[in-house]
């Protein structure tokens, strides 16, 4: 079991995995939370009637859910927002390696969460150099409790991450733990020229992927939009709840078939880029379903035994489905760029997704 968190990170080096044996990750997670498997039913741990079940997850590659609902909901139901947890040790080792850090570096971390990472990173870059900030106060106090029990000297602060923490600046890397619509400029402002930012970006039409940028000592940051992956958002850039289509229902024969356009992953940073804020959800309970919606407007694509074809139905302003479809075409006419391809700058004016050079915008 426990090959299954070393194994993640040994190709770090040895000080990295120094920093693991120094911080086990039980030292984080509480007695009680929640496993929920991809593609099966959650369960609880607890530790106080199965030590052993909650051993073997605290020693598997897998995340550990600590909080529901912002702590509305008690863990033991399981069901709801998942809003804090112990990530997946292979997803922090693979964030951790794109940081980049040196000894003695000075760190931010934004989402402090059980505190496992913060003193991680701790321990790999000396202690009493690493600022975390947490917006909950229950999960802040949890995670001061265990740095404490770990003996660890990061400097906890309660508060919103998107404004980072100047009082520390400059510092040599930004470790964003949750989710992010879009980078912060504090977060560029805030780190030293040359130095690293690294956050799981999560646009809203599709599941994300690491984005690691590099400080240009000017108020941007440019960098690559790196591997998949999927993270809680931000509290203040959480997508809005699913919108129903309106009284105004048009109804057409799609162009494109949904499953095309939402399973071609570089398509889906091209299409991200170019519709900010659309947010795109799959259902898939007996036969596939795209919805897309926004504040104003809605789109549902299914497949229509009737037509004999997948059949949009929509309201609101915009036609969200035929703009999604415009700008699945323009990244065939591109090329199909794949994945690694695509770089990501951010600006105080905003930020921009390219391929292969920054002056290459992807772009209405």
């Amino acid at each position: 079991m426990i090959e299954q968190i070393t194994g993640a990170f040994e190709p770090l080096g040895s000080r990295w995995m120094e920093a693991l044996h120094a911080n086990p990750r039980g030292l984080f997670v509480p007695d009680q939370a929640w496993v929920q498997p991809e593609y099966d039913h959650g369960y609880l741990l607890d530790r106080t009637t199965d030590a052993a079940a909650w051993e073997k997850a605290v020693n598997s590659d897998i995340p550990i859910i600590t909080q529901i609902d912002d702590g509305a909901t008690p863990v033991a139901q399981g069901g709801g927002l998942y809003t804090s947890s112990c990530s997946m040790p292979s997803i922090v080792a693979a964030q951790l390696k794109l940081l980049g850090l040196y000894e003695d570096d000075d760190v931010l971390e934004v989402g402090t969460g059980t505190g496992w990472t913060a003193a991680l990173i701790d321990s790999y870059v000396g202690g009493g150099r690493v600022t975390s900030i947490e917006v909950d106060i229950d999960v802040y106090r949890r995670a001061q409790a265990n740095l404490a029990r770990a003996g660890r000297d990061v400097r906890l602060i309660h508060g919103d991450g998107t404004v980072g923490h100047p009082d520390g600046r400059p510092y040599d890397a930004v470790h964003v733990t949750v989710g992010a619509a879009e980078a912060s400029p504090a977060w560029v402002e805030q780190t030293r020229p040359g130095g690293t930012i690294v956050f799981p970006w999560m646009p809203a039409w599709r599941p994300g992927a690491f984005v690691a940028l590099r400080a240009l000592g000017d108020g941007t940051a440019a960098g690559r939009i790196g591997t998949g992956c999927s993270f809680m958002m931000l509290r203040g850039q959480r997508p809005s709840e699913l919108r129903g289509l309106g009284e105004d229902v048009r109804e057409r024969v799609a162009r494109i078939d949904p499953r095309r356009l939402a399973g071609e992953w570089a398509a889906g940073i091209f299409v991200s880029a170019m519709l900010p804020g659309v947010v795109c959800t799959i259902g898939t309970g007996g036969s596939f379903v795209l919805w897309a919606h926004t504040d104003t407007s809605a789109a549902c694509v299914g497949w229509s035994k009737t037509a004999g074809d997948w059949l949009v139905e929509y309201s609101g302003d915009r036609d969200l489905y035929t703009e999604a479809e415009e700008a699945f075409l323009r990244w065939l006419s591109w090329g199909s760029p794949a994945a690694e391809r695509f770089g990501y700058t951010c600006t105080p004016a905003g930020d921009v997704v390219w391929v292969d050079h920054p002056a290459r915008i992807v772009s209405l």
